[in-house]
């Protein structure tokens, strides 16, 4: 019996070795397991980080690039205004010297002012005024409307300098506050 005993044991400590190599072997992939996932975990986090640098900083350029086009458009529609406003300003310009111009004519041709709307270029030509006096007056008259036109188109200069400085001063107003709610968003 000794004999068969100490079989037994050795059948016992072979199969008792083998569950502590398979649990040796175990414990050693679970730790190979966990370092891999935190490796994994760290890797991941570093590209969420880039991948949230990114975000913000394609919302920044977006955002910017969103106020320079609504401004680039503002500035359009205001070079439109000030264009048909300067266009406006020339035309009123010409049809006033013509009308000056006709005035002078008037006053040359002895007091008879011709038709402003006549197409045809003088078929007779104009009778001069016999009185003096009334020469004279019409010229101090053309002297006088002269220079209310002047005063006219002195005071539509002022008042669209000073239209021109409110439209500057809100545009920077604006700006200021577009600048303000971009900064804060």
């Amino acid at each position: 019996e000794p004999v068969r005993s100490s079989k037994l044991k050795n059948s016992e400590q072979s199969e008792g070795g083998c569950w502590k190599y398979l649990s040796l072997l175990m414990i050693v992939c679970t730790v190979l397991s966990l370092c891999l996932n935190a490796f994994q975990f760290k890797l991941i986090d570093g590209y969420l980080r880039d991948i949230q640098e990114l975000n913000d900083n394609h919302n920044i350029r977006y955002s910017d690039w969103i106020s320079d086009r609504v401004s680039d458009e503002k500035c359009k529609t205001d070079m439109n205004k000030m264009e048909t406003h300067m266009n406006n300003r020339e035309t009123e310009k010409t049809k006033l010297q013509q009308e000056v111009t006709r005035l002078r004519r008037s006053i040359q041709n002895g007091g008879v002012s011709e038709d402003p709307h006549s197409d045809h270029a003088g078929d007779t030509p104009p009778t001069p005024h016999p009185e003096k006096k009334k020469q004279r007056r019409q010229q101090r008259q053309l002297q006088r409307d002269q220079e209310e036109l002047k005063r006219q188109q002195e005071a539509q200069r002022q008042q669209e300098e000073q239209r021109r400085k409110q439209e500057e001063h809100q545009r920077q107003e604006q700006m200021k506050v577009e600048a303000q709610q971009h900064q804060e968003g």
